[in-house]
């Protein structure tokens, strides 16, 4: 838990009257850029360890074979001190844990080592796929800091020692300390014997010495300068790092392997403004930069034509001038390209696809983003009947094709159609004897129109003749006083009575909503929906507290979107497992933190919770709905909340009656203690849970039906 003294620990008002150190100066003595020329110290003599070659010179891919998986080592100080304690100054354990976790999330390592230390290795834990893998966070969590010392160098060795070399593998080794090395018996040169340690590495893996509120001790600085893999980075007190080098919290600690589908859309590995080089090896060519430095929403990459998948490029920039930075080296991240991502992905590959008359085979797609899936067509497809189906704001595409009697044997290779797009094709399909089409139904018979009726001759009926009245007798002048008398009560009793009410009118059925494709989240901390027209409306965002936003803006597709707001901006806590958030090609996770100003991209992925129809009153239900018939008793269910309903009348409109326009004309009759369907409106149908037979009227509704939205 020893720290470093004040003598070597400067404040950080001290650390700033430094001169900062020198980066982009050339041995040959060519000239700085005026922009170079700001972030330089004046001239003297270069500090040891401060890389003098020209970035460009430096950013070539290694040869031999590249990495294509990615391992993390994390070296964590879990000595007192982090948490305060002893001669620690600020508890800043669980925040370091907390800027871990995040780096995990970001970057998705393959494989990530967890190596904590004080005096000596605690404990080593691996972990494959730590973003995926739930045994990772609890583990991470369950991580304290209660130690008694600091060996810091020979805690180091024995982490890197038994790291063998994998080339497939880019290793990243991050050392997160808030101490200097106290193990008295450590001889001398301990601080090189641990970076030296690590012999199996590659060309492209690194290691960074993160010094947290302290400065870096003079032989971990010799050792870093002399080194030629490891640099350090000294941070003031307090202050977390950004492990992932997105922000000015990590420069330096950039680096890695960043998979790339669309260059337009890579995520940044670099924090806005940084100045960029690029190489690119066989294969990728055609990808270039279209502009000098790192952008605030990713990175700056554009294809000129095709790339081989599986080809590597390497992005580089050259070592951070920033202040802190000990050993700095040009910062490189190592790209794979995919390709161009699919446009189809085929979700059911196990679907038989023989046909005989009358069969149905449905494939169901995931399409790329933007593609118009409500113009879709089939065509090359002689013997079958096709039908697209794709509801407005949804992902997901199903084709059904039915065998109209493709003789046995016989393949058809479909394709599908998207306007402005290269024609798809579709799995081969192959006719089968057998089978039985329904019978077409023949032409109407011609109706014979009857003959016409003459109409008799109508008789004249002769005049009645009037029997003559006789004459009444005159009333009584008590008699006229009565009538009177009722007459008067008689229109007195009328006119008290109270008007009857008039017959309350339908409210107008609302126009469907427009689907909402993104989210912005503004300078001023408010939030707004952005519609598939561009339409943009704000919604009501409270300051304090988790709130959802499907509820929060009547959106049923964005039921299950939790999120609070955050020092930093809008924290994610909850995402549902079928609707996809996307800040440029990365999808959000729960902890994600979006900042003020950020475009999100909203994608629904499952037909169910496309965009349909307000629900109305029924929208924080979210969707998919169910109803749960239980006698009298219907329960109106959805993933994030239930209504009951008693049935009373021997005829219901649930949609008028739950005041939810989406249901309007889905009818139900009472018959004794049981539901009937009645009516349901061509917009929707009933299906039993878990099976495909769609509900017709007069049919019992079972304990559990789904209610799909046909658009």
């Amino acid at each position: 838990m020893d720290r470093a003294s004040p003598t070597t620990d400067p404040s950080p008002a001290c650390r700033a009257r430094r001169p900062r150190p020198l980066t982009g100066l050339l041995l040959t003595g060519l000239l700085l850029t005026p922009a170079a020329a700001q972030t330089t110290r004046p001239p003297g003599p270069v500090p040891r360890g401060t890389q003098t070659a020209s970035p460009q010179a430096s950013c070539t891919l290694p040869d031999g074979p590249l990495p294509t998986r990615t391992r993390t080592v994390i070296v964590l100080d879990t000595s007192g001190s982090m948490r305060g304690l002893g001669d620690g100054r600020a508890d800043i354990f669980e925040q370091v844990k907390a800027s871990v976790a995040r780096y995990v999330r970001t970057r998705t390592p393959d494989e990530l080592t967890l190596i904590t230390f004080d005096g000596g290795l605690r404990t080593r834990r691996t972990f494959s796929d730590p973003a995926r893998n739930a045994s990772w966070p609890a583990a991470l969590a369950a991580t304290r800091a209660d130690g008694n010392n600091t060996y810091l160098y020979r805690s180091l060795k024995d982490a890197l020692s038994p790291l063998n070399r994998q080339p497939d593998t880019l290793t990243t080794v991050f050392v997160l300390t808030d101490g200097i090395d106290n193990d008295r018996a450590a001889p001398a040169g301990a601080a090189r014997a641990a970076l030296n340690a690590f012999t199996a590495r590659g060309p492209l893996d690194r290691l960074h010495y993160v010094a947290l509120g302290t400065d870096i001790p003079a032989a971990a600085r010799t050792a870093l300068e002399d080194s030629d893999y490891a640099s350090g980075l000294t941070l003031p007190l307090r202050q977390i790092p950004d492990l992932t080098g997105q922000t000015p919290a990590g420069t330096g600690l950039e680096g890695g392997l960043l998979t790339v589908t669309d260059p337009a859309t890579a995520s940044a590995a670099f924090a806005p403004g940084t100045p960029l080089t690029l190489h690119a090896g066989p294969g990728a060519r055609s990808l270039q930069l279209n502009a000098p430095q790192a952008g605030a929403s990713g990175l700056p990459l554009t294809l000129n034509g095709p790339v081989r998948a599986g080809a590597a490029a390497l992005l580089c920039a050259p070592p951070s001038a920033a202040a802190g930075q000990v050993a700095p080296r040009t910062r490189r991240v190592l790209l794979r390209l995919t390709g161009r991502a699919p446009l189809l992905t085929w979700l059911n590959p196990g679907e038989d696809l023989s046909l005989r008359a009358g069969e149905h085979a449905t494939l169901r797609y995931r399409a790329a983003p933007g593609l118009p899936l409500g113009a879709a067509t089939v065509r090359g497809a002689p013997g079958l009947h096709a039908e697209v189906r794709a509801l407005p704001g949804s992902r997901e595409l199903t084709v059904q094709f039915t065998g109209l009697g493709l003789p046995a044997g016989q393949r058809v290779t479909p394709t599908l159609d998207l306007p402005g797009l290269p024609p798809q094709p579709l799995p081969t399909l192959t006719g089968a004897a057998g089978g039985h089409l329904p019978p077409r139904p023949g032409p109407p018979a011609p109706v014979t129109p009857p003959a016409p009726v003459t109409p008799p001759t109508p008789v004249t009926p002769p005049t009645p003749v009037t029997p003559p009245t006789p004459a009444r007798p005159p009333l009584p002048p008590l008699a006229w006083a009565v009538a009177l008398a009722v007459t008067a009560a008689l229109l007195l009793g009328w006119r008290a009575r109270p008007a009857a009410p008039a017959a309350p009118g339908r409210a107008p059925r609302p126009a469907a909503p427009t689907p909402v494709e993104g989210l912005e989240y503004r300078d001023d901390r408010t939030i707004a929906l952005v519609g598939a027209d561009g339409e943009v409306s704000s919604v009501p965002t409270p300051l304090g507290g988790p709130f959802d936003l499907g509820q929060m803006a009547r959106v049923p597709h964005l039921s299950g979107l939790r999120a609070e707001q955050h020092r930093d901006g809008l924290r994610v806590l909850r995402v549902p497992p079928d609707l996809e958030v996307s800040q440029g090609a990365r999808l959000l996770q729960p902890g994600d933190v979006v900042r003020p100003g950020t475009l999100l991209g909203v994608a629904v992925a499952r037909r169910a919770r496309a965009p349909h129809p307000t629900l109305g009153s029924l929208a924080g239900l979210g969707l998919p709905l169910a109803l749960h018939s239980r006698g009298p008793v219907l329960h109106v269910r959805g993933p994030y909340g239930e209504h009951a309903l008693r049935v009373h009348a021997p005829v219901t409109d649930l949609g008028l009656t739950l005041r939810s326009p989406a249901l309007e004309g889905l009818s139900v009759s009472l018959s004794g203690r049981d539901l009937l369907l009645l009516r349901a409106p061509e917009t929707l149908q009933l299906r039993v849970a878990g099976e495909n037979t769609v509900l017709t009227p007069g049919t019992p509704l079972p304990p559990h039906a789904v209610v799909d939205f046909l658009g």
